[in-house]
């Protein structure tokens, strides 16, 4: 790289003082300048490594969700007697959950119902009582949103 002439005398008629001065200058300008650029750079850096921390704790959270999921899959359901609706529709509403019987997809050992409008939370709350109370499963289930944030429509086969 070559310097115009202009600057390229300016250099040799100055004294050795002078180009010392200049160039401890040209180095406090290029550091001043670098540490302005790092300062964001190292911010990013910061928020990213927040970033990664939060992301391997959730996943963490989401692989002993998995392993509680998979156990529950493979623990046998609770022997129980009796009417699957009869239990179906008392746990339901016991969780404050309405239930309408769809007596065509019914079968023996299963019931189908479907559940207009209920807040998830509760729906799942009693998806798992009947799990452990009544030991009967959920074979399938439809969820629709409803408009109200939170609240679903479920249709559910549910069966021993």
């Amino acid at each position: 790289m070559r310097m115009p002439d202009a600057l390229a005398a300016s250099w040799e008629a100055a004294s050795p003082q002078r180009r010392a001065l200049i160039a401890v200058m040209a180095l406090v300008v290029t550091a001043t300048l670098l540490l302005l650029a790092a300062a964001p750079l190292t911010a990013a850096i910061g928020r990213e490594a927040a970033g990664v921390a939060r992301a391997r704790a959730l996943l963490e959270t989401e692989r002993v969700r998995l392993n509680e999921n998979a156990a529950l899959a493979r623990a046998p359901a609770p022997p129980r007697a009796g009417d699957v609706h009869v239990a179906v529709q008392r746990v339901l509403s016991r969780h404050g959950l309405r239930a309408a019987a769809v007596p065509s997809a019914t079968t023996p050992g299963r019931d189908a119902v479907v559940v207009d409008d209920a807040q998830l939370d509760a729906l799942v709350a009693a998806l798992d009582a009947l799990m452990r109370d009544e030991g009967i499963r959920l074979v399938t289930a439809t969820l629709t949103a409803r408009v109200e944030p939170g609240r679903v429509r479920a249709d559910l086969l549910l069966g021993r």
